[in-house]
């Protein structure tokens, strides 16, 4: 067994697995200046990226049909049931998916991206990091981390130490933040493959935040009430993401490996 510089006891099996671990996963963590360079152009160009994504939803001509279906594999005219949370805001992490919207491929699409935009615009990287978490000294993230400490640069929280992943959220965080709140309530962790990744096109920095994004659940507040249900039906955003699932699932993916030996997420 180990000890820790905090005193807690690791047993001899969680001490091997922090070894495997750091041998295969661990990196050097990026400095603060680097970081902060690499996430402010990431956050400008994901915001690009969805307005781009706006204008072609709203512009709506033939070009942006058949590039829909070509991508999303679907026509845009279909219809879909999109299943989302009413939240209390005033009782934190009272839920319930007690509301179904019928709509159509398009117009799901359009909301699910005005409410990533909104979002996405929330978010900031400052310059100044505070401390988010001690890690337990017996998970496997411990030995990479130099000095076992994690931190946050505005809403992105430096875990470049690990190759694990690219980036992750943690999707329940709408269910507790108002849309006034996100700046300082939701955070997108950043894992060193994010590094590696080029900064615009397919499986790149703007593409992975745009992806994490999407995540956070879509929620509407209890009790809130309109004039009509057409002032209901318009008023529907901009709380939450998308709700978007990983595959396969966010508990696997990162181990699950393809016939070629390459991670399949």
């Amino acid at each position: 067994m180990a000890k820790t510089p905090a005193g807690f006891v690791c047993t001899e099996v969680e001490t091997k697995a922090a070894k495997k671990y750091s041998k295969q996963y661990g990196q050097t963590i990026v400095i603060t200046n680097d970081f902060v360079k690499m996430m402010n152009p990431a956050l400008l160009d994901a915001l690009k990226v969805l307005n781009k994504r706006q204008r072609d939803l709203a512009k709506w001509g033939k070009k942006e049909k058949d590039d829909f279906k070509d991508i999303m594999g679907v026509d845009g005219d279909a219809y879909i049931d999109d299943v989302f949370y009413i939240c209390d805001m005033k009782n934190k992490n009272t839920y319930s998916p007690s509301e179904v919207e019928t709509i159509t491929v398009v117009e799901f699409m359009r909301k699910a991206v005005d409410r990533m935009y909104n979002i996405m615009s929330q978010l900031h990287v400052d310059a100044n990091p505070v401390e988010v978490s001690l890690p337990d000294p017996c998970i496997p993230e411990l030995a990479p981390v130099p000095d076992k400490k994690v931190y946050k640069y505005g809403n992105f929280v430096n875990r470049t130490f690990t190759s694990q992943y690219s980036a992750f959220v943690e999707r329940t965080a709408t269910w507790t933040c108002s849309p006034e709140q996100y700046k300082d309530g939701l955070e997108i962790h950043i894992g060193y493959n994010f590094c590696k990744k080029n900064p615009m096109g397919a499986d790149s920095r703007a593409s992975t935040l745009c992806h994490e994004v999407s995540h956070f659940y879509r929620v509407e507040p209890k009790g809130a009430t309109w004039a009509s249900e057409e002032d209901k039906i318009k008023s529907r955003g901009p709380w939450g993401g998308v709700g978007t699932d990983d595959l396969p699932n966010d508990q696997d993916y990162k181990q699950s490996k393809g016939s070629s030996g390459k991670n399949i997420y």
